[in-house]
């Protein structure tokens, strides 16, 4: 039987992977692959996802000078 511990780091691991996979799409493929008919447009998404990268990196620079 999988211990608590054992499902979370396998839970972990998984999660990694798909961020990993995510993050290597273009802002323009992610948005493609998140758009549903109804919600933000293409370009939008696009925009949202360009924003947010841009953030982790700023955040993550900071971090790094931190340390």
């Amino acid at each position: 039987m999988t211990t608590r511990d054992q499902a979370l780091a396998a839970a972990g691991r998984i999660l990694a992977e798909a961020r990993t996979r995510r993050d290597a799409l273009s802002p323009l493929e992610a948005a493609r692959l998140a758009h549903e008919p109804g919600g933000p447009s293409i370009e939008e998404l696009a925009e949202r996802i360009r924003s947010a990268r841009q953030r982790a990196a700023r955040a993550a620079t900071r971090s790094n000078r931190a340390a």
